[in-house]
């Protein structure tokens, strides 16, 4: 339960930071504090696969366009929260395998 509250807003946050509107939460608040630098990298790598700016705002995954910023955001949640989730999931398990054999 409480993982999914966190996915979903992690999508929430790679949404907003495509859209480059203003985030509601901190990595921090996301992550343990020891991985949010790398999380955080890992989110604005997802933005920018996300977006695509061509004279405007446009949707990286559909090609469609141009939005504002708040209608790229809303497009991205409405229509793409599925493709975002199983970004972030595969995003989130790589860093996490790359820790765990750092630590090794």
């Amino acid at each position: 339960m409480r993982q999914e509250i966190a996915f979903k807003k992690m999508i929430e946050y790679a949404a907003r930071k495509a859209s480059s509107l203003t985030q509601r939460y901190n990595i921090e608040d996301l992550v343990a504090p020891s991985i949010a630098v790398i999380v955080d990298r890992s989110m604005e790598k997802i933005a920018l696969s996300l977006v695509r700016k061509n004279g405007g705002l446009w949707c990286n995954l559909c090609s469609k366009g141009p939005f504002t910023k708040r209608g790229l955001y809303l497009h991205l949640i409405r229509v793409h929260a599925k493709d975002i989730e199983f970004m972030v999931k595969e995003e989130v398990k790589r860093v996490l395998e790359g820790i765990k054999k750092d630590r090794q």
